[in-house]
């Protein structure tokens, strides 16, 4: 009802549906049903997009982890990320091994097919070992679990292992007192560490020390059934120093010395524990250990329950580390005081001052060379280095005087608490050796025997100089192993010297020699004559490095050298030694000619009377005329004289005189060879081999005299063949007899290879070469120190001229036998050998030489340096080796290496002076850093810095 009825009439407007316009005739449209139409589309479309939605949730989510999510970048940001590859970011030198990422690169040309390639990993691929299987018998297999895993690799080197360690705990339970079973016991645990190392995870240094001390648990079980045991002992403690730092190392030593405190070994690694540690080592801290150590074995030795004879071998080798460690750090005044003192005190009945040896160094020459170098203008670090070297040379004598370097004024009480007595008489010859030793005369010949009785095998810090390497150029066999090129190099020595020509080489060489003629006045008997030969041998090396070139002997020694052996067979007491004639003789034949040596030979052998030879009661005199003997078979033989050499051997063996024009036949020779079999054999049965003392290895053996000369017999009749199945039947036989390396055996080794070379060298062709490498490997497993040994090898190595297949199994036995000696030869050898691979080729277009060298084989020898000085090996503390390895570095790479290197060898080798002045050379820039440790490490310095700088002004 409307409020005003006025408007009630008026009509409402309709809707838009409802106007006149849209209305056609021809088309009636209901506006309802289209209304429900759309209404049903809208719908439709509604449920369509609610299940595309739907599924590209799905989808997004399944494809989430491929997709990765980027952010836009911003034009206003500062930096960018570089995400374009770029080939020659790959030039960039980087980090080395195995930090960086291996990369791979291909070229492809034009038109060739980019075939994917499968990367060859190093892992094998293993398959599954029921592929083609049915299902019942993986089934089968499973429940059973024995035949799966034992198809796996892994199971199967499991169960090796544990069979093998319950073999040895079978083994060591039944023979508790087996060395050398425990050993290698103790070097399977190498092999138990890799299979855990490859097959468990954890940090390598962790599993590294577990392994060492699962070592260390079983040799405590082992030297509690062997506690005398020296390789036990060594071992234990290589494996101590290999894994724990220096200060640790120290307390466990100082534990097991309170508990064992004769024990000479671990002495020997507790002051080694301070001496090599660059925190802990300086000269004032080592001495006190060293005197610590003597002071303790002298209240044992006053204690009768001990062995007095072992306690004083411990004492000498103790002093003769405690001289290597003076004469390194270049304290050569307080050493010669130090050995003057024990000569003085325990050779007999001395009169006192006795070894006051005086040198007349000409100081006028010296101050004339010093204002030469001041006035040259040379760089700091070159004066240094070189006025250092100059009265390194000279000044080595203490003086008594006032002095303007109080360093060289030493008395007897700064040493008096290092002397000790030496009571028997066994232990005065092998103080000498050790005292000539430390004055740098080498032992000849130099033998793994002798050396183990002066106590430097197991030392690799004694090779500090060039000296200790000369006897590889004594010949002692009739082969040619004279070496061009090798070791031809003298600049690492260090003075006091006698090989290079400077101010004071002639002087030290005098002061050595009169040295050792002194000691000879003081001996008697066997431990004189011993000494005598080894004073004509060294006087014979030096006239064949004379002969060779390696250096030049002054005119007035090779006078002083005829004079005083001539004046010394004059004596009475020598007038009939035959032994010093021999050796007179070998001296003759470098100094003047073959024939001479003959002539003086022939003089020996009248001295025999008796011609008959009884191997049952064998003499001394027997012995000196076998070796007499073989002397002049061997220079028959040089002199290709065979003949001759085979008429000698004949008339000897037959107790007939030596005729060397006697008539030779088949008979005569069957009857000779017939009779040097049953003498040998007889000997072999009847003799009892025991250890030789230090004395006989210096004179002649009767044992190995004889049989080099049955061999040579068997040499020049039968051929090399003959003589090396004589040689193994008497090895063998020698070797049932004894489990000790004995001496005599080492001889024979010794003259086994010497023979077979000759024998490869004669006749190449004669496939002589298998059988010698057979041999050599035996005998340098047997005696891996033993220098005429070793120069053979390396003889024959320079003449291959390669490091090749075979060089790998020499490199590995070397590496491992746990000496240094070895592995300096090793390093020569390689070196010599790519010094000769180096080639000269001619330029054809210009007509000049270039210079082409050999880079792999100095890349090798840049891996076997490494491998020289890597942790866990002996020589890692050798300074000849570090100082060889820096010269090496500096002249074929780069300074940074060179620096980086040196940093490592003082660091190993904080006590070894040389090194510091090698620091002038290889890093002149850090000199005065160097300088500062070596003064606060209180090594000898014979020029400071300030007064250098003092005296260039």
């Amino acid at each position: 009802m409307s409020v005003f009825p006025a408007y009630a009439d008026a009509k409402i407007p309709s809707d838009v549906a409802q106007e006149s316009w849209l209305e056609n005739n021809s088309f009636q449209l209901d506006f309802s049903k289209v209304t429900e139409a759309r209404n049903s589309f809208d719908s439709i479309n509604n449920v369509e997009k609610d299940a595309k939605k739907s599924e590209s949730l799905i989808c997004t989510k399944g494809k989430k982890k491929y997709k990765k999510t980027r952010n836009r970048e911003r034009e206003s940001d500062v930096f960018y990320i570089d995400k374009k590859s770029n080939s020659e970011f790959l030039t960039v030198k980087t980090i080395c091994r195995p930090s960086v990422a291996k990369y791979k690169i291909s070229y492809y040309l034009i038109g060739t097919n980019k075939k994917k390639e499968f990367f060859k990993r190093y892992f094998k691929k293993i398959k599954e070992a029921h592929s083609s299987a049915s299902k019942e018998e993986i089934n089968k297999d499973l429940s059973g679990k024995e035949l799966l895993n034992s198809d796996f690799d892994t199971c199967k080197e499991q169960k090796e292992l544990m069979q093998t360690t319950a073999f040895y705990n079978k083994s060591l339970s039944d023979e508790p007192n087996n060395v050398e079973m425990w050993l290698k016991f103790i070097d399977f645990q190498d092999v138990i560490f890799k299979s855990e190392k490859t097959f468990k995870k954890g940090s390598f240094a962790k599993a590294l020390r577990t392994s060492a001390e699962r070592k260390l648990s079983i040799l405590e079980k082992a030297l509690s059934h062997n506690p005398n045991s020296e390789d036990l002992h060594r071992k234990r403690l290589n494996i101590m120093v290999s894994v724990y730092p220096a200060d640790e190392l120290q307390k466990h030593l100082k534990i097991l010395l309170e508990k064992d405190t004769g024990n000479i070994i671990l002495w020997q690694g507790y002051i080694e524990a301070t001496q090599c540690s660059m925190s802990h080592c300086n000269t004032l801290s080592v001495l006190n250990l060293y005197i610590l150590c003597l002071s303790n074995l002298h209240k044992l030795k006053r204690n009768t329950g001990f062995d007095n004879k072992i306690l004083e071998e411990s004492i000498l080798r103790i002093v003769y580390q405690c001289g290597l460690f003076l004469k390194q750090s270049g304290l050569f005044e307080r050493l010669w005081t130090l050995l003057k003192m024990y000569l003085e005190i325990n050779l007999g009945d001395l009169i006192q001052n006795s070894f006051n040896i005086t040198v007349n160094c000409n100081e006028k020459q010296l101050l004339e060379l010093e204002d030469m170098v001041f006035k040259s203008q040379l760089p700091r670090h070159e004066l240094w280095l070189r006025v250092e070297k100059l009265r390194e040379s000279c000044h080595w004598l203490p003086v008594i005087k006032d002095c303007s370097d109080p360093q060289r004024i030493i008395f007897t009480n700064d040493v008096f608490e290092l002397i000790q007595p030496i009571t028997m008489e066994e232990n005065t010859f092998r103080l000498i050796v050790s005292v000539l030793t430390l004055l740098k005369i080498p032992l000849l010949p130099c033998r793994h025997n002798t050396m183990q009785e002066v106590g430097l095998d197991h030392v690799p810090w004694a090779l500090d100089s060039i000296e200790t390497v000369l006897p590889i150029f004594f010949e002692m066999y009739p082969i040619n192993s004279h070496q061009e090129n090798f070791l031809i190099d003298f600049h690492l020595v260090v003075g006091p010297q006698y090989l290079k020509v400077l101010p004071g080489q002639e002087e030290y060489l005098n002061f050595m020699l009169n040295v050792m003629q002194r000691c000879i006045d003081c001996l008697k008997g066997k431990d004189k004559c011993s000494l005598i030969i080894w004073w004509l041998r060294f006087q014979r090396l030096l006239i064949i490095l004379n002969n060779n070139g390696r250096f030049k002997l002054p005119d007035n020694i090779k006078k002083y050298i005829k004079s005083n052996v001539k004046s010394l067979l004059k004596k009475p007491e020598n007038r009939n030694n035959a032994v010093l004639f021999i050796e007179y003789a070998l001296l003759e034949k470098e100094m003047t000619s073959n024939e001479s040596c003959m002539q003086i030979l022939q003089i020996a052998l009248s001295f025999f009377k008796n011609k008959y030879l009884e191997p049952l009661h064998m003499e001394e005199e027997q012995a000196v005329k076998c070796y007499l003997i073989r002397t002049l078979v061997e220079t028959m033989i040089n002199m290709k004289k065979t003949d001759e050499a085979l008429r000698i051997l004949v008339n000897f063996v037959l107790e007939n005189s030596v005729d060397l024009e006697c008539d030779l036949n088949e008979d005569i020779l069957n009857v000779a060879r017939v009779k040097f079999e049953q003498l040998t054999v007889q000997f072999l049965q009847q003799k009892k081999f025991e250890k030789l003392g230090l004395v006989e290895h210096f004179l002649p053996i009767f044992l190995c005299d004889w049989i080099i000369c049955y061999s040579w017999f068997m040499y020049l009749t039968k051929g090399p063949s003959e003589c090396a199945t004589i040689l193994d039947s008497i090895l063998d036989t020698l070797n049932s007899k004894t489990n000790e390396k004995l001496l005599q055996i080492e001889i024979i080794y010794e003259f086994y290879v010497a023979v077979m070379f000759k024998s490869s060298i004669d006749n190449p062709s004669s496939g002589i070469c298998k059988a010698m490498e057979d041999i050599m490997h035996k005998s340098l497993q047997y005696s891996p120190n033993n220098l005429c040994l070793l120069s053979t090898l390396a003889k024959k190595q320079c003449m291959l001229k390669s490091l090749g297949p075979r060089w790998w199994k020499i490199k590995t036995l070397l590496l491992n036998s746990g000496h240094a000696l070895p592995v300096l030869l090793l390093i020569i050898t390689s070196y010599h050998i790519m010094i000769d691979g180096q080639e000269t080729c001619w330029d054809l277009g210009t007509g000049t030489s270039v210079h082409v060298e050999a880079t792999n084989l100095k890349f090798r020898m840049l891996s076997l340096y490494k491998e020289a000085t890597k942790m866990g090996i002996c020589t890692r503390r050798c300074g000849l080796i570090w100082r060889l390895y820096l010269q090496f570095v500096y002249k074929y790479f780069d300074t940074n290496l060179c620096k980086k290197i040196y940093y490592s060898a003082v660091e190993e080798c904080p006590w070894l002076k040389a090194l510091y002045i090698d620091a002038a050379v290889y890093i002149p820039s850090e000199l005065g850093q160097v300088q500062d440790i070596l003064i606060e490490k209180q090594l000898r310095i014979h020029i400071t810095p300030e007064e250098l700088e003092i005296l260039r002004d």
